[in-house]
C-alpha cells in the first residue's frame, strides 16, 4: 500500500499547496468581506425592480468589492477538496457528502467568476452567497469525522475537528447574514464585515495547523487509515 504520507491528492494535492491556497482563500475572504458590505468607494451595483436584479453601474467597483470573493471561493474549496482526500475515507458517506459539497462550492466559485468575466451581477452573487454555506457544511461534516476518530491524535491536534465545526458554522452563517442586514435591519453593516472576517480568520489558522511542517495532514490521513 502507498504510504499515506505520499498519497497524490487531487486538485492541489497535499503540503505547501494546500497550505498557501487556504491561506490566500482566508485574506481573500476577509478583503472581499470588507469591499463588499462596507463598499467604501461607493455603490457598484443598483437594485432594479422592474428587472428583477441589480445591473453594474461600475464595473470597476464591481470587480475590486466581488473579485477577491470569487477567488478566495475557488482557493478554500480546492484545498478543502485536497485535505478531504488526504483522510482517505472515500468508502464514507460523510467524506463522499462533504466531497460533493465541495465540489459544488467550487462549482459555484466558477459561476462567481463567470459573472466577473462577462460583468453581470446576479452569477456573481448566486456563486458566493450559496458557495460558501457548502463548503461550510462540508467543514462541518470533515470536522465531525475527525472529531470521531481523534482519538490516536496528539493532543493540539484533537481541536482541528471542533475548530473545522465551527469555521463550517460561521461560513454557513454567511448565507442569512445579509438579509438579516439589509431586509431586516437586524444587524448592523460592520458586525457582517466582521463574520467575513472572523471567516477569512479562521481560514489562515487552518491552513497554518496544516502547514507541512506539522504533518498534520499525514498525522490525520494515516489515523484514519489505521
Amino acid at each position: 500500500m502507498e504510504a499515506p504520507g505520499n498519497r497524490a491528492t487531487w486538485v492541489l494535492g497535499r503540503g505547501p499547496a494546500v497550505f498557501w491556497a487556504l491561506s490566500a482563500g482566508g485574506v481573500l475572504w476577509i478583503v472581499h468581506g470588507y469591499f463588499r458590505i462596507i463598499t467604501p468607494y461607493g455603490p457598484d451595483t443598483v437594485w432594479r425592480k422592474d428587472l428583477g436584479y441589480s445591473p453594474i453601474i461600475s464595473p470597476e467597483l464591481f470587480v475590486l468589492y466581488n473579485l477577491p470573493g470569487g477567488l478566495a471561493l475557488l482557493l478554500a474549496a480546492s484545498a478543502a477538496f485536497s485535505f478531504l482526500s488526504a483522510l482517505g475515507a472515500g468508502r464514507s458517506a460523510l467524506n463522499f457528502t462533504a466531497r460533493m459539497l465541495v465540489l459544488a462550492a467550487f462549482l459555484l466559485g466558477l459561476v462567481a467568476m463567470a459573472g466577473q468575466l462577462f460583468l453581470f451581477s446576479p452569477p456573481t452573487v448566486v456563486g458566493i452567497s450559496f458557495g460558501m454555506p457548502a463548503l461550510g457544511l462540508a467543514l462541518i461534516l470533515t470536522g465531525v469525522m475527525v472529531a470521531k476518530n481523534s482519538d490516536g491524535l496528539r493532543e493540539h491536534r484533537r481541536m482541528l475537528g471542533p475548530g473545522l465545526i465551527l469555521l463550517g458554522t460561521i461560513g454557513l452563517f454567511i448565507l442569512p447574514l445579509w438579509p438579516m442586514m439589509y431586509a431586516m435591519g437586524w444587524l448592523p453593516l460592520w458586525f457582517g464585515a466582521l463574520i467575513y472576517a472572523a471567516c477569512g480568520a479562521g481560514w489562515v489558522i487552518l491552513g497554518v495547523s496544516l502547514r507541512p511542517a506539522s504533518g498534520s495532514i499525514s498525522t490525520t490521513a494515516e489515523h484514519f487509515r489505521d
